[in-house]
C-alpha cells in the first residue's frame, strides 16, 4: 500500500512542476526569438497608389500588405463604431471639457496645455492665426470612451500586454485621439521604434503624403514642408517619389514601419490611431529600443512574453 505524500513532497512536486513549466516556456521563447530574428527585417513595396479595400480578410491583409510593407486604406471596418456618430466636437466639450491636454503646432513642438473645452472653442472660432492641434490624448485615460470603438482585427498589438502605467512612463500608450483644426499639420515624420501604425478617421478628411523607407536620405530628418517644399534649402527633396491620399471619414489607413508621412487636415477632424508592435515588426522594434537603452531593449521582449514579470519589475521600480 502506497503511503500518502508528505507536505514536503507535495511542495517539492509543485515547485518542480512550476519550474519545468517556466523552463519550457523560456525554451520556447528563446526558439521563437531566434526564428524571428532570422526572418524579421525591414521590408517595403514601392507603389504608385494606395489600394482601397473592403471585405478584406485578416489573411489577405497580412499576405498582401503587412508582410510586404505596403500601406492600405480599409473602407468598411469602422462604420459600426459608436464613435462614428457619437464623437463630435460638442460631445467632447460636454463630456471631457475640463480635461487639459497638450497642444502642438506643425512640427510637433508642444505649445502648452489647453482644456478640451477651450480647444473646441478655438476650433469653432475659425481662428487661423495659429494652427494648433490636440495631441497625446490617450483613450485609456477615459474608460467611457473605450466602449465607443473596437480594435480592428487586422492590428493585434503586443503593447497592450504591458501595464498601462508602464506604457505611459515610456510614452507607448495607445490608442491616441487626434482632434485637429482645419489646415493644421502633423509634420513630416516616421513612427518611432520601427513601429507600424493605423489611423482611423471619425470626422473630416486628411491629406496624407507617404514616402517609402528608402527615400529617407532625401527628407532632411523631416524638416521639409511637403505641402510647400523649399527646394533651395532642401534640394534633394526633388528626388523623392511620394504617394498622396485623401483619408475620408469612416476609413482606416495602415502605415507600415519606417514609411515617412506628412499629414494635413483639410477640415476640422477627429481621428483615432495607434502605434503597433507585433510579430511582423517585433525584432525591429526591440532593436530600436536596445539602441536607446540596452537594458530596456533586452527586458522588453521578456516582459511581453511573461506579463507577470513586467508587472513585478515595474512594481519594484526596476523598469
Amino acid at each position: 500500500m502506497q503511503l500518502p505524500l508528505s507536505f514536503y513532497e507535495i511542495s517539492e512536486l509543485i515547485f518542480l512542476t512550476v519550474a519545468l513549466t517556466v523552463l519550457t516556456r523560456l525554451i520556447i521563447y528563446l526558439l521563437k526569438r531566434a526564428w524571428n530574428k532570422q526572418k524579421c527585417k525591414l521590408v517595403w513595396t514601392p507603389i504608385d497608389v494606395v489600394d482601397r479595400r473592403k471585405n478584406l480578410s485578416y489573411h489577405e491583409f497580412i499576405k498582401e500588405y503587412a508582410s510586404i510593407g505596403k500601406p492600405v486604406i480599409i473602407t468598411d471596418v469602422i462604420q459600426d463604431w459608436k464613435a462614428i456618430t457619437k464623437w463630435t466636437l460638442e460631445f467632447f466639450k460636454s463630456e471631457c471639457g475640463s480635461i487639459k491636454c497638450a497642444v502642438k503646432e506643425d512640427k510637433d513642438e508642444v505649445e502648452g496645455l489647453m482644456t478640451i473645452a477651450d480647444y473646441i472653442d478655438y476650433i469653432k472660432s475659425g481662428n487661423s492665426d495659429r494652427h494648433l492641434y490636440l495631441a497625446n490624448w490617450f483613450i485609456s485615460d477615459h474608460p467611457q470612451l473605450l466602449e465607443d470603438y473596437e480594435e480592428p482585427i487586422y492590428f493585434p498589438n503586443w503593447l497592450q500586454r504591458l501595464p498601462r502605467k508602464l506604457l505611459k512612463k515610456y510614452e507607448l500608450d495607445n490608442p491616441e485621439l487626434f482632434i485637429g483644426h482645419k489646415d493644421t499639420s502633423i509634420g513630416l515624420h516616421k513612427d518611432p521604434n520601427n513601429g507600424s501604425a493605423w489611423l482611423g478617421m471619425i470626422k473630416g478628411r486628411k491629406q496624407i503624403v507617404l514616402f517609402t523607407p528608402d527615400q529617407e536620405e532625401f527628407l532632411y530628418s523631416g524638416k521639409v514642408n511637403v505641402f510647400n517644399p523649399n527646394l533651395e534649402k532642401f534640394p534633394l527633396y526633388s528626388k523623392t517619389n511620394s504617394i498622396e491620399i485623401i483619408l475620408e471619414a469612416g476609413e482606416i489607413l495602415y502605415i507600415p514601419p519606417n514609411w515617412w508621412h506628412h499629414v494635413r487636415n483639410l477640415e476640422n477632424t477627429i481621428a483615432v490611431g495607434s502605434l503597433l508592435l507585433n510579430e511582423l515588426n517585433s525584432e525591429l522594434f526591440f532593436k530600436s529600443i536596445t539602441e536607446k537603452d540596452s537594458l530596456k531593449g533586452h527586458l522588453l521582449p521578456l516582459v511581453l512574453e511573461f506579463p507577470w514579470l513586467g508587472k513585478t519589475l515595474f512594481a519594484i521600480g526596476l523598469i
